[in-house]
């Protein structure tokens, strides 16, 4: 028997063949028989047409801000479905829509193969807002039509890649609130009366109050969004009442039957964008504004519902300006015609 240095050696060769050796053999019979971990993972499709449920799972809450993601069922990639295939896998608790009806769109779009975001910008997501109909794409009209705020859609539809292979395409699309909606707070004492028409008009009273000589806030709903910065371009509600005897200063975009409209912030009036910086997107507030903060003629209030950030270019529109109440279609929207 071998001892001293010669033993401790050979004992150490043995040991280390019983490790190494299975490893080769298991890694020969698995490169022959493609079975290895890692090939069944990479070459896994799964059927576009099976339930959602089985195919993918979404993370991101709804009207955080921030685009949703998705997950591939163990990696796997998506072949093409043999239609266009609809899911509501959030309800909604909000207003019923319809096409007519002014609606705010944020959608999302994803690749079968791996799930990676596909919109095309770095927010991962695009807003429409204005009037529905085909305008928004044939698909995405007639999978909104008939929610009600605050659901989720999930559209599933073929889709060529560039090597000529086929997969789904991904379209999240979240419906937004077109109002405020968050916890409801107690006007502060000295603040314009807001009243709420069964039409979603807004009339403000100011009856009794002294003119403003600095601007002052008032949280009426309290939102669960992203906080606004000082750059931001928004989607809001917007009226605006002279102080002094409540007539409307610009057209009010308060009404459920009237779309939203942009609010650039950095092309705001001073009050605006300076009492609007940090408030919750989903809040309702109330600005008591002085001349020299305003228009530059009298106090005003102005009331605002901020219902979203849009990621896109704003066309300036802002509280005491006119501006536009519709955007361009998401280029994400699923649609029978060509998108460019």
């Amino acid at each position: 028997m071998p001892r001293g240095p010669l033993a401790v050696a050979l004992i150490g060769i043995v040991i280390l063949a019983m490790i190494l050796v299975p490893l080769a053999v298991n890694k020969f019979i698995s490169g022959r028989n493609g079975s290895g971990a890692s090939t069944v993972a990479q070459s896994t499709v799964l059927d576009g047409n099976a339930p959602l449920s089985q195919l993918l799972t979404i993370n991101g809450r709804l009207g955080s801000g921030a685009a949703p993601s998705i997950a591939l069922t163990n990696g796997a990639s998506l072949s093409a479905p043999s239609d266009v295939l609809t899911d509501v896998v959030e309800t909604g608790q909000g207003r019923a829509v319809s096409e007519g009806s002014p609606v705010i769109l944020q959608v999302s779009q994803f690749s079968g193969i791996d799930g990676r975001n596909t919109t095309g910008n770095d927010d991962g997501y695009k807003l429409w807002q204005g009037m529905l109909g085909p305008e928004v794409g044939d698909y995405i009209n007639a999978a909104v039509s008939g929610q009600r705020e605050g659901a989720r859609v999930v559209l599933r539809e073929p889709a060529d890649e560039e090597d000529g292979s086929r997969t789904t395409k991904i379209t999240v699309v979240d419906l937004l609130p077109t109002t405020a909606t968050g916890e409801a707070r107690e006007p502060a004492t000295g603040s314009p009366t807001v009243s709420e028409g069964s039409d979603g008009s807004i009339t403000v009273s100011t009856a009794g109050l002294p003119a403003p000589t600095q601007a002052s806030t008032a949280v009426l709903i309290k939102g669960t969004g992203p906080q606004i910065s000082p750059q931001d371009k928004l989607i809001a509600r917007t009226t605006m009442v002279s102080w002094a005897t409540g007539q409307p200063l610009e057209e009010s975009t308060f009404g459920f039957q009237i779309p939203p409209k942009q609010l650039d912030m950095s092309n705001a009036l001073v009050g605006v964008s300076q009492n609007l910086v940090d408030i919750t997107v989903g809040s309702r507030v109330v600005l008591s504004l002085p001349a020299e903060q305003a228009q530059g003629t009298e106090p005003v209030v102005v009331v605002i519902d901020v219902l979203a950030r849009d990621p896109g270019k704003a066309s300036g529109a802002s509280a005491g300006q006119s501006g536009g109440s519709q955007t361009a279609p998401p280029q994400a929207s699923s649609s029978p015609r060509p998108t460019t």
